[in-house]
């Protein structure tokens, strides 16, 4: 078997354990009490009104299900999915979990995301475009620009949760030990993953972010 073929039936062998693994997380969440929570708008200076009610739990379980489809499409639309829709879908989850509400924040937080993932999708076809030129040139690893400034933009959402984590506590409705955990955990995920993509381990930083957003997802589906 070529190497190519090998990797090829791993990833396919990871997309059928993603796809159980969302369906389980389903019938779990869906055999509890739905972990709603709401998102509100507040229109010409009138109080919130609610807009949507937004079940975390399913939530998570959809971007497991979105990390199994990427597992089964081509390696140059599988981005496309994952990480550009299941990263800002997590970020924003996590944000509501903090207490984040107000749908103007919540989209800003979902926006800031795409943008930082698309940063990197940038590095990683300029990579790709000067390892082609250069092949057997000596050349570098070239220039982090594009991951830099997707750093620069991405950690922004995370910025926003620690600021609502601070002001509940603040003013007296501290977020649960649960919550803090299931952010710290995501954001260490998210930590891992720009280290290795910034160390040009693609493989390495897929894997973490795997095997983060599943743990969350079952930390959510379990305790919220």
């Amino acid at each position: 078997m070529s190497r190519a073929a090998g990797s090829e039936r791993a990833r396919r062998g990871a997309g059928i354990a993603l796809a159980l693994q969302a369906v389980v997380l389903v019938v779990v969440a869906g055999a509890q009490d739905p972990a709603l929570r709401p998102v509100t708008a507040t229109l010409g200076g009138n109080t919130a009104q609610l807009v949507s009610r937004v079940d975390v739990g399913i939530a998570f379980a959809v971007v497991v299900a979105l990390l199994a489809l990427a597992r089964f499409l081509p390696p140059r639309w599988a981005a496309w999915v994952d990480p550009l829709l299941t990263t800002p879908i997590a970020v924003f989850v996590v944000a509501e979990l903090n207490g984040v509400r107000d749908v103007g924040a919540l989209v800003g937080i979902y926006a800031l995301a795409s943008a930082g993932v698309l940063f990197r999708m940038v590095h990683a076809v300029s990579a790709r475009e000067r390892a082609g030129a250069e092949a057997g040139a000596g050349s570098g690893t070239g220039s982090r620009r594009a991951l830099g400034y997707g750093a620069a933009v991405g950690i922004v959402p995370w910025g926003i949760v620690a600021f609502h984590q601070v002001g509940a506590g603040i003013v007296g409705s501290p977020v649960g030990v649960t919550i803090v955990l299931i952010t710290l955990l995501a954001l260490a995920s998210a930590i891992g993953e720009f280290v290795a993509v910034w160390r040009g381990s693609a493989i390495v930083a897929t894997s973490v972010r795997i095997v983060g957003l599943s743990a969350v997802a079952w930390v959510v589906v379990a305790a919220v």
